[in-house]
């Protein structure tokens, strides 16, 4: 079959694509000859200027030459009326320049190079003797001007270039009309290309026409058969495809009924695992709590060990310093037993003076007073010393009783701390993994979402394919009624 209609193809191909190629030949044949007409043509009104440029030049010539020729005649008379005729010349010289200028310009493909030469000698020729003849007549010569003027070469010279200048002109009409033929040949081959490649890609189109609609003939004939022998085929496996797609359609429908309760059942999940992971937020938020505050009260602990220890030594230096105020105490009196023992030896000794020692006497009395107070004093001190003592050696002992007590409790906050640390991170782990299970069952619900939507999408997919299962065996129906009717025709 498919060699079949691999040779139809080119048979087709090739009564087609022969005419189209003759043609794409013909026509790029007469594009290329109109081409080339039109940049003629082009070149032609480009150079539309260059016969009239070519006569100015020689009509400059000849009016230079007539201006020189009358300079000389009226002997350079300089008044407004005659001295005309030098004003023509220059004009005239200036305006033969010019035009050979515009010439130069115009030479874009070198074809004016040797009329351009020729224009530019010519001028310079004239040139030189015209001004030679006006030299002379404005250095006073004129008899001399007169006598060149009279020898007749510059009235030859005024024929020769005349002669020149309607030449070069007449040849380049001549080129010019000779390019026109060109241009009008081109056409005409451009149109005779055209017409009669035309009349033999419609020869060609036709002789390979009949030669394919015989070749087709043949083969549609044994495709026919072949089309009615396969659609009946084709028919009755398309039956059973239905059959087949109808089953898995209805197990499609039992499936995406399965994954939409899944899908129910996973986003019910996702709200209690939401939950959890709120309470396991909570819980983290008051372990964090009390372990700020356990850590609060460890700080709190070791400064009042501290205090504690500092007041037991501060306490400890205030019983040394009573230990020294009662040996000051005794110290004194004991110097208040000496001195009273002094005043009694005083008063004895004052008592031997008679009347000479009644004063000292008072004295001696006085002090011994002094003495005894003293000596009472001193006894009140070392008491009160001893009871300081006493009271301080208390205190040192329930300081130290304290600070025991708040290194044991210090140490129990710490391993309160740590114990709540412990549950910080236990909390922390429980939050994640709750965050880590939520986000597992959110992607799960969405997934299961997107089963379903695709369930769903098979299961449109799978009516499309019966419904398109039983339109193509229809067509095949049809396809089998074609081939016979097209047999039939044959």
């Amino acid at each position: 079959m498919n060699s079949i209609f691999q040779k139809l193809r080119w048979r087709l191909l090739l009564t087609f694509l022969l005419p189209l190629l003759l043609m794409a030949g013909v026509v790029g044949f007469a594009r290329m000859t109109l081409n080339e007409a039109a940049a003629l043509s082009q070149n032609l009104n480009a150079t539309a200027h260059i016969p009239d440029d070519i006569l100015k030049v020689g009509d400059s010539w000849v009016r230079m030459q007539r201006a020189s020729f009358a300079y000389t005649l009226i002997n350079g008379n300089q008044s407004i009326e005659m001295g005309y005729p030098k004003a023509i010349y220059e004009a005239s010289r200036t305006a033969a320049h010019e035009k050979i200028d515009d010439l130069i310009k115009s030479n874009s493909t070198g074809r004016l190079t040797d009329t351009i030469q020729q224009l530019q000698e010519v001028t310079q020729r004239i040139e030189l003797n015209t001004s030679q003849l006006i030299k002379l007549i404005d250095d006073g010569k004129e008899k001399e001007a007169i006598e060149a003027f009279r020898k007749g070469a510059f009235i030859a010279m005024a024929r020769d270039t005349d002669k020149i200048s309607a030449k070069l002109a007449q040849d380049e009409n001549d080129y010019r009309a000779q390019t026109r033929d060109r241009v009008t040949s081109s056409i005409a081959r451009a149109n005779h290309a055209v017409i009669w490649g035309g009349v033999l890609a419609v020869l060609m189109m036709l002789v390979f026409g009949v030669w394919t609609v015989q070749v087709m003939h043949r083969g549609i004939s044994n495709i026919a058969n072949q089309v009615s022998v396969v659609a009946t085929q084709f028919a009755s496996v398309m039956l059973e495809h239905e059959q087949s797609v109808q089953e898995q359609a209805a197990a499609v429908v039992e499936t995406t009924s399965t994954v939409e309760e899944l899908a129910a059942s996973a986003r019910v999940t996702a709200l209690q695992a939401e939950s959890v992971a709120n309470s396991a937020k909570q819980a983290q938020e008051t372990t964090r709590k009390g372990v700020e505050l356990a850590s609060r009260n460890k700080s709190e602990m070791s400064q009042l060990e501290t205090n504690t220890t500092h007041i037991a030594a501060e306490i400890l230096a205030l019983s040394e310093q009573a230990a020294q105020i009662g040996s000051i105490s005794k110290l004194v009196g004991e110097l208040a037993g000496e001195t009273n023992m002094l005043a009694l030896n005083a008063a004895v000794e004052a008592a031997r003076a008679g009347e000479h020692g009644k004063g000292f006497s008072v004295v001696a009395s006085e002090i011994r007073k002094l003495a005894d107070q003293s000596k009472q004093s001193a006894e009140k001190s070392n008491q009160i010393v001893a009871d300081i003592q006493k009271a301080t050696n208390t205190i040192v002992m329930a300081a130290e009783e304290g600070s025991k007590t708040s290194r044991n409790v210090g140490e129990s906050v710490r391993l309160s701390v740590v114990a709540f640390e412990g549950v910080n991170e236990l909390s922390m782990g429980v939050h994640q993994n709750a965050q880590q299970v939520l986000l597992n069952t959110k992607q799960q619900a969405e997934a299961m979402v997107q089963i379903d939507a695709a369930m769903k999408s098979i299961n449109n997919g799978a009516k499309a394919i019966a419904l398109a299962t039983s339109q193509a065996r229809s067509g095949v129906s049809s396809l089998k009624d074609v081939a016979t009717k097209l047999k039939n025709m044959l």
